[in-house]
């Protein structure tokens, strides 16, 4: 039985090694980037704020793969605050493009992971997760540098207790205002 395994996992390496050979990665199709927030409402007292940095592969000049992994803090007037550690994997694809500007929508998921505190109590883990698109638009200044502007999300956004008591919120719908804007700049090798 060993060397039937032993087998199995060597023809499967060989098969990885092989099909490793065929593809090829164009490290000038590589960027990376990211975007940072903060916002502060003083007739709330909140604050919101976030670091996301993003790495991605350009597969086409019409479509790419990415993920954002970053940091995210929400503090209320009510006394309830997260801390939350996102990854969100997507799909780009460009269905518009004129110049140097072109108009995108990226598919994907995000996962989020971190501590509540309520009224002075913490929570054990809060999790939030969701499904959706993100339509945005990008500015080529030059032939490395852009600037990227996310403007809004449509889909499904979801919490466990622990973060909605923080304040994070579950549903479906389409969000279009100042909370899902983000601002960002990539760099393509």
């Amino acid at each position: 039985m060993k060397k039937l395994i032993a087998l199995a996992l060597l023809a499967v390496s060989a098969a990885g090694a092989a099909s490793a050979e065929e593809f090829t990665v164009n490290t000038n199709n590589i960027y990376v980037g990211g975007s940072v927030g903060f916002w502060r409402n003083i007739t709330e007292h909140s604050t919101q704020a976030s670091i996301m940095p993003e790495v991605g592969y350009n597969l086409s000049d019409k479509a790419a793969i990415g993920t954002t992994i970053g940091w995210e803090h929400n503090y209320s007037a009510n006394h309830t605050s997260y801390n939350m550690f996102k990854i969100a994997p997507y799909f780009r694809y460009n269905f518009f493009q004129s110049g140097k500007v072109s108009i995108f929508c990226d598919g994907g998921f995000e996962l989020g992971a971190g501590r509540t505190s309520y009224r002075g109590d913490h929570s054990d883990v809060a999790a939030t997760y969701g499904i959706g698109l993100k339509p945005g638009i990008s500015v080529a200044l030059s032939n490395h540098f852009s600037l990227v502007a996310h403007v809004g999300f449509v889909g499904y956004q979801g919490a466990n207790k622990a973060a909605r008591d923080g304040g994070a919120e579950s549903g479906w719908g389409a969000f279009f205002n100042g909370n899902n804007i983000s601002f960002g700049a990539y760099y393509t090798f």
